[in-house]
């Protein structure tokens, strides 16, 4: 099962030693902005833009990630977290969260996002680089 978590949680969780995992694209971690200290491992990426689970998986231990840490991912508006996170409970891991409102939250009436929810409309530390 997968927990869900808003960004004050997370944040919280993190600073006391949880993983996050940004499952956006390098583009979206590069352009929109990322968390400090959060590790980039995209659910899809260019040039494919195709879900590779096993590349996926591979990629947590390539970073020494352990099956029992306690993760939290978070992407753009908290699907794709989902589906990733379901990936990795799938593939043993036990101990897994996503950010429900993602990092720049759901779209509002003019069809655009950060003014209702997220990461970074709640007040969350991030970076642009």
């Amino acid at each position: 099962m997968i927990k869900n978590y808003l960004p004050k949680k997370a944040a919280k969780l993190v600073s006391e030693g949880a993983v996050l995992i940004d499952v956006r694209c390098e583009a979206e971690n590069k352009f929109v902005g990322r968390v400090p200290g959060s590790i980039l491992i995209p659910w899809l990426d260019e040039p494919e833009w195709e879900v590779d689970e096993e590349s996926f998986i591979k990629a947590f231990s390539r970073f020494d990630i352990n099956k029992d840490a306690e993760i939290i991912l978070i992407c753009r508006s908290g699907y794709r977290s989902d589906d990733a996170g379901k990936c990795l409970v799938k593939n043993g891991f036990n101990n897994i969260a996503h950010v429900v409102s993602g990092f720049e939250g759901d779209l509002d009436e003019a069809d655009q996002r950060g003014n209702i929810n997220g990461w970074r409309h709640d007040g969350m530390p991030w970076v642009q680089c």
